[in-house]
């Protein structure tokens, strides 16, 4: 009995990745979900018919429990991923971006070798500004909060930083343009 115990303990261990990687395929899981619960049901149903059995019921009400909370897993977004499908060398904070609609979006700057990408909290391309365009890009105070500029050809992107390290965020994002947009020539030995 010990014995077998120990058995169904390892191959419950061994069950555990399987269950993780089968919850990343979406419709999948939510059909092993569906028949888990109806498999639940099933067995409260038979604990329900029988007198003295409440080892099924509790089995039963235990199935029907995990079909309903054991949700697919989410994918997760990668900032990391999202900077190399860009091709962005850096992401620093971008503070808070206000859109031409007036809508203030939570942003970060991904910066390439030739572009400045704004990206939302979803990681969805909200500008996409060229760096040959950009004419200047300033930092200064604005009340309370500090603001990150991009003045280029056509548009002017704003950041608005907010908190105790407002000053230090709009900064870092200001010299971290400023390095893609002022290259030094390489020296020759």
């Amino acid at each position: 009995m010990r014995r077998g115990g120990l058995w169904v303990i390892f191959g419950l261990v061994l069950v555990i990745p399987k269950v993780i990687r089968l919850r990343r395929r979406r419709k999948l899981w939510n059909f092993v979900r569906i028949l888990m619960a109806f498999a639940g049901v099933i067995v409260l149903a038979f604990g329900a018919v029988r007198p003295h059995s409440s080892m099924l019921l509790v089995l039963g009400a235990l199935m029907l429990l995990l079909a309903i909370l054991l949700t697919p897993e989410r994918p997760a977004f990668s900032i990391d991923a999202r900077a190399r499908e860009l091709g962005a060398l850096i992401a620093v904070d971008g503070g808070y971006y206000t859109d031409g609609a007036g809508s203030r979006h939570r942003a970060k700057l991904f910066i390439g070798a030739e572009r400045l990408w704004v990206i939302d909290a979803s990681l969805q391309v909200l500008v996409e500004i060229p760096l040959q365009q950009v004419r200047t890009v300033s930092v200064e105070p604005a009340g309370m909060d500090w603001s990150f500029r991009v003045d280029c050809e056509e548009t002017t992107a704003e950041f608005i930083y907010e908190g105790g390290f407002a000053e230090h965020l709009a900064r870092v994002a200001d010299a971290t343009v400023r390095s893609r947009l002022y290259r030094e020539l390489p020296v020759m030995r």
